[in-house]
């Protein structure tokens, strides 16, 4: 029997270097460390208090053995223009754990950068794809390792040497916009109940990391303005607007009778800022401002057509599937596909002024919201179907004690080659005059959803839809 034991003994040389290499690996200080850090953690991120967007890191490690560290960060100062940040590195699975690839992008509606970092027999190549020419650059050697142990060197060194408070010390990180290794100062600002709290030490705007006893973030305090806060998923989803602040609305001076049937309105309008600055549409007539307004608007921004899935909009999520097949039953063309989805939401959903935020997913367990479920569920199922959606945001009129315009969500959608807008919270293929998009101004827009804009309106004319 010498090749049956010859085998057993192969066998059992093999499964000996395997426990050797994971006695070794597992007792390696960076291994303990990230072993630490697997799985996923999502977190709030706010500016003043105000909810903007999420961040999300996962840890883990792939089928080879690989330690694999992503991150995603999606924010939006105005929630018609998100910005996303993404990054990822892939670590060796056999000591010294060096850096396999690395990639990191930034991409906003119609714009996007991204950097890849791939090892070679040499060293790395560094990629950068061109945002306008959607192609990559000619790559870029990169003369510089950098490992796991690089990575985490940090959380090790204060694992090991439990530095005493106002320690300082150098980290490399990897530069993605310089395409190389840089170092970086990190002080130990404080030690308390829940574990280490750490700066950089910056003259001004200091960022502020409060680590807990595993050596995990549970908070972050950004440039001295943004927060992020250990959360879970559903709030960390929460839309990022200030569209559920019922105490911000616009004021107009006398009601809007069957404000659903207006065709179109001229407002005068009232405000600490120039209209045009507020909307490029707006003229200056006989010593005042002027906004025209008509039925079915779209908004001036310019946005990408995407149709795929993302954690906001789940496209191809099991249930989301089931959903848009029973709202169309067996209908094909994609206008009678948009006004059955329209009026499917319209119906499945139970509208609740200032109800909590919620992500798309749960309103399939508790089919209840705002307008801005209404929209965003009705995105959802568009681009399921194949059609083009977006949620759009802005003001309305709405039907109240003191006539005014509230901030309020709706949808535009393509159909056959043209973009249309449609409101499923009001049940609307024909969107009324009333609706009012942002501005497309990034900056004034904000200001506007913080309500720091003295903004009033006064009717001039209107014109309504005939019977």
């Amino acid at each position: 029997m010498p090749i049956l034991r010859l085998t057993v003994t192969a066998a059992l040389c093999a499964l000996l270097a395997a426990i050797a290499w994971h006695q070794q690996t597992r007792t390696q200080p960076e291994v303990q460390r990230a072993n630490a850090l697997l799985g996923e953690r999502w977190y709030q991120l706010s500016l003043a208090g105000e909810h903007l967007g999420y961040w999300v890191t996962r840890t883990a490690r792939n089928r080879y053995g690989q330690w694999v560290f992503e991150s995603e960060q999606r924010s939006a100062l105005n929630p018609e223009d998100p910005v996303t940040i993404a990054t990822r590195r892939v670590f060796s699975a056999i000591a010294p754990f060096k850096l396999l690839e690395a990639e990191y992008s930034q991409r906003r509606r119609r714009w996007q950068e991204s950097t890849r970092i791939e090892q070679t027999t040499n060293g790395y190549l560094g990629h950068r794809l061109q945002a306008s020419a959607r192609r990559k650059s000619t790559p870029v050697e990169l003369n510089w390792e950098y490992s796991l142990r690089d990575y985490l060197d940090f959380e090790v060194w204060l694992h090991e040497a439990q530095p005493a408070l106002g320690s300082q010390r150098a980290i490399t990180t990897l530069d993605f916009s310089r395409l190389d290794v840089v170092s970086r100062q990190l002080l130990v600002k404080d030690y308390n109940a829940v574990g280490y709290r750490i700066e950089n030490p910056a003259p001004q705007a200091a960022t502020s990391i409060q680590l807990d006893h595993d050596l995990a973030p549970q908070s972050v305090r950004l440039a001295g303005l943004f927060d992020l806060t250990l959360s879970d998923r559903a709030k960390a989803l929460a839309p990022r607007s200030a569209l559920h602040a019922a105490s911000y609305y616009v004021p107009i001076d006398q009601p809007l009778r069957d404000h659903t049937r207006i065709s179109r309105l001229d407002l005068s309008v009232v405000s600490d800022l120039p209209a045009d600055d507020l909307w490029h549409n707006a003229r200056h007539t006989d010593g005042e401002w002027i906004l025209t307004l008509n039925a079915n608007p779209l908004s001036q921004r310019i946005f990408a057509e995407s149709s795929g899935s993302s954690l906001g909009y789940p496209v191809d999520d099991e249930r989301i599937v089931q959903l848009a097949a029973s709202a169309i039953g067996n209908l094909h063309d994609p206008g009678a596909q948009l006004e059955a989805l329209v009026g499917y939401v319209h119906d499945y959903l139970s509208y609740q002024p200032g109800s909590q935020t919620r992500s798309v997913l749960s309103l399939l367990d508790n089919p209840v919201g705002d307008c801005t479920e209404f929209a965003e569920l009705l995105t959802t199922l568009a681009r399921n179907i194949g059609l083009s959606s977006r949620t759009v945001f802005g003001l309305a009129y709405a039907d109240r004690e003191e006539p005014a315009f509230v901030f309020h969500a709706w949808n535009e959608v393509k159909v056959n080659g043209r973009w249309q807008s449609v409101d499923p919270t009001w049940n609307q293929m024909r969107v009324d005059a009333t609706h009012i998009p942002l501005p497309v101004s990034e900056a004034v827009a904000l200001k506007m959803l913080t309500g720091s804009i003295d903004l009033a309106f006064e009717l001039r004319d209107i014109a309504y839809f005939p019977d």
